[in-house]
């Protein structure tokens, strides 16, 4: 079920310029106090941490983000993957929970060429580690 929520268009401009001209490491977005659109929040520099990353995700609160991880490839080769993370605390609020899980799709489908989602509900879950293995990094 959709929730209405719209994908601002700022949050694909942003993820363009990502995707392309490499300047970002991470986007974080939220759900506008208004609760009509998604915005972007955070844009971590290109030479940002994972550390970083992290310290940008509010406790008790949700986020969408996306954060590009080296990998290596089946075949030996170093890749730059984008990742999609759904950050939804477990001390969050049952309501924002539940908007940002039926606004999901929103700002998925607006972010082209994003294939691999990971779901992190609290500070544990976000394993840099792990995150490189769902968007494919074979050790």
């Amino acid at each position: 079920m959709s929730s209405g929520v719209v994908c601002d268009a700022a949050c694909t401009k942003a993820f363009d310029e990502m995707k392309i001209r490499k300047q970002s490491k991470f986007l974080i977005f939220k759900i506008s106090d208004d609760k009509k659109s998604i915005v972007l929040e955070h844009s971590g520099a290109a030479d940002a941490s994972f550390a970083d990353f992290c310290a940008k995700l509010p406790d008790a609160e949700c986020r969408y983000a996306v954060l590009d991880v080296k990998i290596n490839t089946k075949s030996g080769a170093e890749a730059d993957k984008l990742i999609f993370v759904a950050w939804s605390d477990d001390n969050a609020s049952v309501k924002p929970k539940m908007l940002y899980a039926s606004s999901k799709d929103a700002i998925k489908k607006t972010l082209s060429g994003i294939n691999e989602e990971y779901q992190a509900t609290e500070r544990g879950d976000l394993d840099e580690d792990e995150i490189k293995k769902k968007a494919g990094h074979v050790s």
